[in-house]
């Protein structure tokens, strides 16, 4: 009987020699494969010699060994264990988990790290046993594009091998990731930061056409703008090309950067969602239950110092009926989440354009997208609202695909609080109806697919999630209000307000994704 570490195995019967088992010990095994072992020694010139260093070799064997302590692990080729890419989850290397080996020894044996510690990525249990019994190889997956692998010094007999056991795991696919692919920049000049997350060697080519366009790399940070004011009467376009080195030379991602000529345009590159309480970024971008590690969404009235500052002037108000719930609008990284999942609405109104000289006819557009749980479920509530607090008429909506629009302006008077339309969302009271509104649907295709674009950066450019309207009369007293709740809940008929805190009466919940607003003078 033989003892394992931890366990015991009754597997292999050693009869192990009374005297020296380098010289005297001898019997007959199995063929063995890749065998550390130790020659049998002749003379104590060479006995001392091999006790001092050792030998081990790793090759087909198949021969009578004469009283020499081996150690054999099967399937192990070339003293190596491989293992697969996808690898094991730490906390699932549970005792009968993992790739078991089988372990083929007449002695004592140890296995330790070359570097003293083992990986924090693999495992190998257990690490010294006597004689045969069951090796345990854990490793999580590899994210990167090259084979790692690490070393064990092995111990026989109290003597170490010159030749390391060696685990190999295979690597990932080239992978590379983006928190944008396409940026808009002010027409009078901005900057945008695009974070790079990839598993291999990568290089910046700028537009070489592009003049007035500024790429600046810090790390895995790209900062991309320009100070340069848009005065060509159109948008201009570039495109900045990400692009692996040495092996990967031959992968590229486009980014696409477009300045507009648009009298105002918010990209949201200002809202982010903190790790924890504090001001630290999230470089995670998702769009489904988990946008990074830490708090998930940050209402509007909690907004921290860095998001309160850079806010051009974004509201979200508590409702009219009920002025002790919401708002229930939230930052999210680069982009604003409407409402939760019992029913509450959320809401938000946009800057005053102070530049607007006099009154105009602009074309106000934005992006609109369902919102999709972590297991790709689509949200039913896809209505949502938009009206104009101040001077303006609605005179023309426009959706794309299955999405819809209509103009429901002189059919409706949705109350509104303007006194209390402050960050803080403090309550306010009904002092005003908004009667210029146009209602509308997010079509099948306007969701983000879990499966499809687990980054979220393809949702943005769907048709189905861009919609735009014409207002006639807009000046810089004008701002834009989204309230993503449906029709049966703005109690329009009775005026006694809506109530953010029961959003919906058709469906549980209406939450939407909001993005890219943007006003363009026609």
């Amino acid at each position: 009987m033989v003892e394992l570490q931890g366990y015991q195995r009754y597997i292999y019967r050693c009869t192990p020699a009374k005297v020296n088992p380098l010289i005297a010990h001898t019997t007959t095994i199995m063929k063995l494969r890749h065998i550390f072992r130790f020659p049998g020694m002749l003379a104590i010139s060479a006995l001392i010699a091999g006790m001092a260093a050792g030998v081990t070799s790793c090759k087909e064997d198949d021969e009578t060994i004469s009283g020499e302590p081996y150690f054999y692990i099967e399937g192990a080729e070339d003293c190596v264990v491989h293992m697969d890419v996808k690898g094991l989850a730490q906390d699932k290397w549970a005792f009968g988990a993992g790739d078991h080996y089988v372990v083929r020894s007449n002695c004592p044996w140890k296995i330790i790290p070359v570097d003293g510690e083992m990986p924090e990525w693999m495992k190998i249990y257990p690490l010294e046993g006597n004689g045969e019994g069951i090796l345990r190889f854990y490793a999580v997956s590899n994210p990167m594009a090259q084979i790692r692998s690490a070393e064990f010094r092995v111990i026989i007999n109290g003597i170490e091998m010159d030749r390391h056991l060696v685990l190999s795991q295979n690597p990932s696919g080239p992978v590379l990731t983006l928190t944008a692919d396409n940026l808009m920049l002010q027409q009078s000049g901005s900057f945008s930061d695009v974070i790079v997350t990839a598993n291999y060697d990568w290089e910046v080519v700028p537009d070489q056409t592009a003049t007035w366009l500024s790429v600046e790399r810090n790390e895995n940070k790209l900062t991309i703008g320009t100070d340069e004011p848009n005065h060509s009467g159109a948008e201009r376009t570039a495109t900045v090309i990400i692009r692996g080195t040495g092996e990967n030379a031959t992968i590229t991602t486009p980014i696409t950067v477009t300045q507009l000529d648009a009298i105002f345009f918010d990209d949201f590159g200002w809202c982010f969602t903190p790790m924890n309480t504090t001001a630290d970024f999230c470089d995670e971008p998702n769009l489904d239950a988990v946008v990074c590690w830490g708090d998930q969404n940050l209402r509007i009235d909690k907004w921290i110092d860095p998001v309160k500052s850079a806010n051009p002037g974004w509201t979200g108000v508590r409702g009219t009926k009920n002025k002790s719930a919401g708002p229930y609008t939230y930052s999210r990284h680069n982009y604003i989440l409407f409402g939760t999942s019992n029913k509450c609405a959320g809401n938000i109104c946009s800057p005053a354009i102070a530049s607007i000289e006099g009154a105009i006819n602009a074309t106000v557009s934005w992006s609109m997208a369902g919102f999709t749980s972590a297991k790709n479920a689509k949200e039913k509530g896809n209505e949502f609202w938009v009206s104009i607090l101040g001077p303006g008429r609605i005179t023309e909506v426009t959706a794309n695909g299955s999405s819809t629009a209509e103009i429901v302006t002189g059919l409706c008077a949705i109350p509104y609080n303007s006194t209390g339309n402050t960050p803080e969302g403090k309550a306010g009271v009904h002092d005003i109806d908004l009667t210029e509104a146009a209602r509308f649907y997010i079509g099948k295709d306007g969701y983000f697919d879990v499966d499809t674009d687990p980054t979220g950066l393809e949702v943005w450019k769907n048709p189905e999630s861009m919609f735009s309207m014409k207002v006639d009369g807009m000046t810089a007293e004008t701002r834009i209000v989204f309230i993503a709740c449906d029709a049966d809940n703005l109690t329009m008929e009775t005026g006694e307000g809506w109530d953010v805190r029961e959003g919906n009466s058709k469906y549980k919940s209406n939450r939407k994704l909001f993005d890219n607003f943007k006003v363009v003078e026609n």
